[in-house]
Order: structure tokens, then C-alpha cells, then sequence
């Protein structure tokens, strides 16, 4: 029976705390509820992150959280360079794919517990996303399921040496991930240590994540999908703890035109100024540059690796760099090893590398702290 004073809810999470195992059986009868009720209860609970799915994990700071994007990828590559206005021979390579979801999977495979907050259609692209990622142990339970729109795509053109020359996106379910959708779900983003959002969301559910990082202590990565979805941010920028864009992005959020260093270094400068602590530019065969807490410019020079396709590489960046970070890595030496786990992106076909392992990861961590 509840003591007084706490909710039939609360003492359901009572409970569980105090014993994570307890079936719905036991806890029907230690409260003197129905099952049906008691299964209404944790299902609340787990809608407000208290608890983790269907094992009653209890949240705890360290986890990871992804907000943004989910969706499959479809990626097409000309067997020759492609001539325009005509047909191209090409192959046709189908994998899961969103930013959030890419760096999702990216975390867990780097072997830290990761939850993942999306949209998916009640379609069959949505069970094989969900699927995938519980079976690689990714927390699927504040996943939304849409009625109204379908699980959303995303389709690649790739040129004979892998780079991209063309992308066609549909992601109109993303819309409705708005401020009302994420706001129950606000409990996983206040305990979360790192929380990591894309720019698929809305601009007013971009600006109540960032607001809400700020409130709750939680270190803030933004990682833009695209130069036209990176102008959803706000103009203050207070909240961000680092923003991690390619050159494209830097110019469309910043205004200043990238083509030089020291222009990249005036965007991150401005940037700065609209009040993220960090910010870092990732541009390609250029490599990396930052601008840290402390107002230091550095940059490191790209890998030279032969390319077999660069979509994924960004997000393995962002994964790479939040890696580093939870290890309390510099920005330097969290871009030093984000560049390694990007490179092993590059020379796969695959948007998330399966040959990450955790604990060559670690070792690679640990040459470079």
C-alpha cells in the first residue's frame, strides 16, 4: 500500500529502486493494485525517463543522450565520374542512418550507455531502426512513434571516389518533434552528463533543449545536419558547451564566409561570442580547427587516408569528440582522437564503422591524454 503522502506512481519507483527485478505480479499485490494499473504506472515512468525500458534500468549521470534525427539511408554511388542530365551505372546501398541516430550507435558501440530521443512512423523502416539499436544495447525508450507521418529518408548521391554530390532528404516527421513532445522527456536531459542534439529539430525545440542543459548543468554538443537546418539555432547561443560544425555550416550559422583560417577563425570567434564555450570546425582534407573556453585558436592537420565514402564521418566525429571529453580530454586532444574514430568511418562503405571496439578505443584515448 503507498505511504502517505506519495503517489501510487511514486511508490511503484520506490519500489523498483528498491528492488530493479520485482515483477508487475509482485508489485500488483505489494500495492494492492491491479496489473493493468501497475503497467500504466511504469509505462508513465519510463515516458518520464525515471526508468529505462522494459529491465526498470534506473537513469543514472553518466549516460548519453541523442536528441535529432533517425532515419534510413539510402546511398547511391556512380560506378564513373557523374555526367550530369543523363543515367549513371550505379549501386544502391541501404543502412540506418539521422545524425542523432548515427552518433547514437557510434556511442554505444565506444561502449558508454547511450539513450536516443527521435521520431520514427509506425512503419516497417521504424521497426528495423528500433531493432538495430536495441540489439546493440542503445536505450530505445523515449522514442516517439508518429501516426501522422512515416519514418523519414535520407538519400545520398556519391560520386566514383565516394564524395557527395547530392543529398535528398524527407524529413517532415521531425516537425513535429516539438517543445510539447520533448518536454516529458526533459527528467533523461537533466541526467544525462552529455546531451548531443542535431539540428532535425524545430527552432523552438532547439532553443528549449539548449535552455534546458543550461538549467540542468547538462554539457551541451550541437551538431548541425545541414547549412539550411543550421539557421534553426538561436541567435544566443548560451547553453552550448561546444558546436561542432564543417565549414558550410560555420558560414550559414556565423555569417562570416569560411574559405581561409584566419576566416575560421573570425566565425569561431563570433560564435563564441554569441555564447557557446567551444567551438570546432571540421573541414575535411584541411582538418580540424577550435577555438576553446580559453579564447586559444589551435588546429590539427587531416590524416592522410584513402576515402571510400564520407557519409558518417561528421557524426563519428561528434561521437569521437564526446569520448574524449567524458575522459576529461583538452579540445585538442578531444579532436585528436575524434579525427582517429572519423578515419574509420572513411574507409568503409558503412555510416557507422562495426569495427569501433571499445577497448582499442580506450587505448587510443590513452596514447593521446
Amino acid at each position: 500500500m503507498a505511504e502517505s503522502g506519495r503517489s501510487k506512481k511514486q511508490e511503484v519507483l520506490h519500489c523498483i529502486r528498491e528492488n530493479p527485478f520485482i515483477s508487475q505480479r509482485d508489485l500488483a499485490e505489494r500495492m494492492n493494485a491491479s496489473r493493468p494499473a501497475v503497467a500504466a504506472y511504469i509505462s508513465a515512468l519510463i515516458k518520464e525517463g525515471e526508468i529505462l525500458g522494459r529491465a526498470y534500468v534506473l537513469p543514472q549521470r553518466g549516460r548519453i543522450l541523442c536528441i535529432g534525427g533517425a532515419n534510413v539511408d539510402r546511398k547511391i554511388q556512380a560506378y564513373e565520374p557523374i555526367q550530369l542530365g543523363t543515367s549513371n551505372p550505379s549501386f544502391v546501398v541501404e543502412s540506418f542512418g539521422g545524425v542523432a541516430r548515427n552518433i547514437a550507435e557510434n556511442m554505444t558501440r565506444l561502449g558508454l550507455p547511450t539513450s536516443l530521443v527521435t521520431m520514427v512512423g509506425n512503419d516497417k523502416e521504424a521497426e528495423m531502426i528500433l531493432a538495430h539499436l536495441e540489439g546493440l544495447g542503445t536505450d530505445v525508450s523515449q522514442i516517439i512513434r508518429s501516426t501522422a507521418h512515416r519514418t523519414g529518408t535520407y538519400t545520398a548521391v556519391l560520386d566514383v571516389d565516394g564524395s557527395m554530390t547530392v543529398a535528398l532528404a524527407d524529413m517532415e516527421i521531425y516537425d513535429d518533434l516539438t517543445v510539447e513532445q520533448l518536454t516529458p522527456r526533459s527528467r533523461v536531459l537533466q541526467q544525462a552528463t552529455i546531451a548531443i542534439v542535431d539540428t532535425n529539430l524545430p527552432a523552438e525545440a532547439l532553443a528549449f533543449v539548449i535552455t534546458e542543459s543550461a538549467r540542468a548543468g547538462t554539457l551541451l554538443i550541437v551538431a548541425p545536419v545541414s547549412s539550411p537546418k543550421a539557421k534553426r539555432l538561436p541567435r544566443d547561443l548560451t547553453g552550448i558547451h561546444t558546436l561542432i560544425a564543417n565549414r558550410d555550416e560555420m558560414e550559414a550559422i556565423s555569417g562570416i564566409p569560411v574559405d581561409k583560417e584566419d576566416s575560421v577563425r573570425a566565425a569561431c570567434v563570433a560564435l563564441k561570442d554569441r555564447g557557446c564555450r567551444t567551438v570546432v570546425a571540421t573541414m575535411g582534407r584541411d582538418g580540424v580547427a577550435w577555438l576553446d573556453e580559453a579564447g586559444t585558436f589551435g588546429k590539427i592537420p587531416a590524416e592522410s587516408i584513402d576515402v571510400v565514402d564520407v557519409t558518417g564521418a561528421g557524426d563519428a566525429f561528434v561521437a569521437g569528440f564526446c569520448f574524449a571529453m567524458v575522459s576529461d580530454a583538452s579540445v585538442k586532444q578531444a579532436c585528436q582522437f575524434a579525427a582517429r574514430l572519423s578515419s574509420l568511418t572513411l574507409v568503409t562503405k558503412e555510416t557507422v564503422s562495426t569495427e569501433i571496439d571499445p577497448r582499442e578505443a580506450q587505448a587510443w584515448l590513452s596514447e593521446i591524454l
